[in-house]
């Protein structure tokens, strides 16, 4: 442990090094970095300007491995800018395990010349093992080269980031399927479909799709291809008729975009949950809600779950607001965005499905209120108080508007949770004047089921009381 904190240090402190040392050269040398570009040979060696400085050898006689991680810590251009600092270090750069061409990446570096030949170019001459490959750009559309590229990457490839950022998707080249020791998979704005005899990707750990086109039927297979998946994020993909999740070693889920069911297979460990759904595309009907429901109980591990509230809304067929016949006994967290206190139906399967999560501890409740609706007030105020809730300690209220709905749903839970702790009002910025002063007091004076319970308001930017 000792052995590994000096070498993050010393690899953090030589960086630091070389990064002043270029600026150094900038000036002593006339400014001979600016004017470095991509060689389109590695056979000529050619002389240095100067000798070698006694002060450098150090720098030259490195372990590949130390190099290899400063590398890695550099920018592109400061890559690059690596071979003037010797003439040992005069090709170095294209051993570096690591090409990022990234939002950061500086615009000067490029000069007169066109991205996709520089990219080429560094592929083309690039020696040794490339661990990650990263092209995230802007202004990158659809276009051959991104081919090209692909077909140019090694076996030993671990982690690949592609994103289109402008255009219509890109068609990816099957070759990608190739990569067999991928454990990083981005792609953004990519159309992807794995070929006929495609053996999966026995090493992924992390796969990240952003508006990305996939064919339905076949993910479900590619999934269960890639068995040590442990992070899958799904953003504005496809919409699915049956998103079909199998992942044994998932531990994390997030989705983003339209399902009409879900089914979740030999998801043993699955414990941090997300699901948004696009709206006004999606509606909860024809039973969406409680077979939802039904899907989440099936994962004996889920812990944490953040789910729009008005995915809920069709439980009213299920006996809401009473507690469904289906508990979620795991779940500790609960996320509900986009709460509208004024639909007296979606209110009610709210409380239905905390209710139903008989081990919950923490509640956070983000509020998506427009209009005062006293028919929903009322319906809360009629609600007995439920025995449920033994285990609720922390609840957060965001973008609260104080309004008379929220304010009776906050009576309610104060009325219910026996041993809870902490109540956190995040005032709506746009309607609260006092920073949620006057709501705090208000909330003060309902009666609540435990003694100890610390109601506050609370700053949404550098409040670290519910993450």
């Amino acid at each position: 442990m000792i052995f590994s904190q000096v070498y993050v240090y010393l690899t953090q402190f030589l960086t630091l090094l070389l990064t002043e040392m270029f600026k150094f050269f900038s000036f002593t040398r006339h400014k001979v970095s600016e004017e470095i570009e991509v060689p389109c040979s590695t056979d000529q060696d050619v002389k240095m300007e100067e000798p070698i400085r006694p002060e450098l050898n150090f720098i030259s006689n490195m372990p590949l491995n130390i190099i290899d991680n400063i590398l890695r810590r550099l920018t592109l251009r400061q890559v690059v800018r690596t071979s003037i600092l010797s003439r040992e270090w005069r090709y170095k750069w294209l051993t570096c395990p690591e090409l990022k061409f990234n939002i950061w990446y500086d615009r000067t570096f490029l000069r007169s010349h066109k991205l996709e030949k520089i990219i080429y170019q560094i592929l083309r001459l690039h020696q040794g093992p490339l661990l990650k490959f990263v092209i995230q750009v802007p202004d990158l559309k659809s276009n051959p080269n991104i081919d090209q590229w692909v077909h140019m990457l090694p076996d030993t490839l671990q982690h690949l980031a592609l994103h289109v950022s402008i255009g219509d998707k890109h068609k990816l080249t099957s070759r990608v399927c190739n990569l067999r020791n991928l454990r990083k998979l981005r792609l953004y704005n990519i159309a992807f479909d794995h070929p006929p005899g495609f053996m999966g990707f026995p090493k992924l750990v992390y796969l990240d799709l952003h508006n990305s086109g996939l064919v339905p039927e076949n993910f479900g297979t590619f999934i269960a291809l890639c068995p040590l998946v442990e992070k899958l994020t799904m953003i504005h993909c496809t919409a699915f008729d049956c998103l079909e999740i199998i992942g044994p070693k998932l531990k994390f889920f997030e989705f983003h975009g339209i399902f009409k069911t879900v089914s979740f297979k030999n998801c043993p460990v699955l414990t941090d949950l997300r699901l948004t759904f696009s709206y006004p595309a999606f509606k909860a009907e024809n039973g969406f809600s409680f077979d939802l429901v039904k899907s989440l109980s099936c994962l004996p591990a889920l812990d944490e779950l953040q789910l729009q509230a008005y995915a809920l809304e069709d439980l009213v067929e299920y006996g809401a607001p009473d507690k469904l016949p289906i508990a979620l006994k795991t779940l500790k967290y609960l996320h509900l965005t986009d709460m509208y206190f004024e639909k007296t139906a979606e209110t009610s399967c709210a409380i239905c499905f905390i209710r139903s999560c008989t081990n919950l501890q923490r509640l956070k409740i983000t509020a998506f209120t427009f209009e005062v609706v006293d028919s929903v007030a009322d319906f809360l105020r009629a609600q007995t108080p439920t025995r449920s809730l033994t285990q609720l300690k922390a609840v957060k209220m965001q973008l609260f508007c104080g309004i008379e709905s929220e304010m009776e749903f906050v009576r309610y839970i104060l009325a219910s949770a026996t041993v809870l702790e902490k109540m956190a009002i995040t005032p709506h910025p746009g309607t609260i004047d006092d920073g949620g002063e006057s709501i705090v007091n208000e909330l003060k004076q309902y009666p609540r089921a435990s003694p100890k319970v610390e109601i506050i308001s609370s700053d949404q930017k550098h409040d670290t009381f519910m993450v």
